[in-house]
């Protein structure tokens, strides 16, 4: 059967048989729509109890969004600072939490295809319904367990976005054969999910760095604008307010280009800065998380 198998795609006759779009999604919903289906059926005190916590969780938002309003600026500034300072030394952490609902969700989705698909007959409710929650939550649990895990998919998802494109780019028109088109796609999936696999890590550490050295900072000139004497106050927040035309960015002016005022480019470079200090701490830190994660295997 394996020879069979492997020798299968020489035939110059091979034809794949592929469903169409809306074949794919009516079969992925059904298997979806069935597990939804046999838990409203079986959690009526579970929808009981969410609606009071929707309706209690409504009122409060509602509350704490009308307090909010007569709420100082500064209040918000230092809530978001807080929140960049997070993200900018802890963003690391997010990795293993995000990964547990992705996994949660794809474990959860696999396991309602392969029953739809080897057992389309199933009726029992609590044998879907446990199925797919176990699923999910194993595959959760083991991809909260290696960091990159979803980093490694998401590449080799994009790899075979990839290599299709590229078959049907540069080979197809060349006369390449179908199983050719395995062969593209099957390359460029292991390659982008080797190296999302390895440098994906570091780039979440990168972004997080980034996007929480941003919140520091403009929060931060928020912050002290007001405590400046005229005119350096005013000028504090021309970093904020930054938006340059891709065409004169570099053009030395005012405080319109990025290198026409030490208001922009001096933020600027800070902010580069904080992005490499925090890159760094959050490297050194999963480190120190691992050993000591080996230390309490041992």
């Amino acid at each position: 059967v394996a020879t069979a198998f492997l020798l299968a795609p020489l035939s110059p006759t091979m034809s794949l048989t592929i469903p169409d779009l809306s074949t794919s999604t009516t079969f992925v919903t059904s298997a979806v729509d069935g597990f939804g289906t046999c838990v409203a059926s079986i959690s009526t005190p579970i929808a009981s109890v969410t609606t009071v916590v929707t309706d209690q969780t409504t009122a409060a938002t509602s509350f704490i969004t009308t307090a909010a309003a007569s709420w100082p600026s500064q209040v918000f500034s230092v809530g978001m600072l807080l929140a960049g300072a997070l993200l900018l030394l802890y963003g690391y952490k997010m990795v293993r939490p995000v990964n547990f609902v992705a996994g949660c969700y794809l474990g959860g989705t696999l396991s309602l295809l392969l029953l739809n698909i080897f057992a389309p007959t199933l009726t029992s409710c609590a044998a879907i319904v446990a199925t797919g929650a176990a699923s999910g939550l194993l595959l959760g649990f083991l991809c909260a367990l290696k960091r990159a895990s979803m980093l490694t998919l998401l590449g080799l998802v994009a790899g075979e976005i990839l290599g299709d494109v590229a078959y049907k780019t540069f080979l197809l028109p060349l006369g390449a054969p179908e199983y050719a088109a395995f062969f593209c796609i099957g390359f460029f999936a292991v390659l982008l999910a080797v190296l999302v696999g390895q440098v994906g890590d570091f780039s979440v550490k990168l972004v997080c760095s980034f996007f929480g050295a941003y919140l520091v900072l403009t929060n931060s000139l928020k912050l002290a604008a007001p405590y400046v004497p005229s005119p350096y106050g005013d000028g504090l927040l021309a970093f904020n307010a930054f938006k340059p035309e891709l065409s004169n960015a570099l053009a030395k002016s005012t405080y319109t280009t990025l290198i026409g005022s030490p208001y922009v480019y001096g933020p600027a470079i800070a902010l580069a800065l904080l992005t490499a200090l925090g890159t760094y701490i959050q490297v050194k830190s999963l480190k120190a998380d691992e050993s000591l994660e080996s230390l309490i295997r041992k």
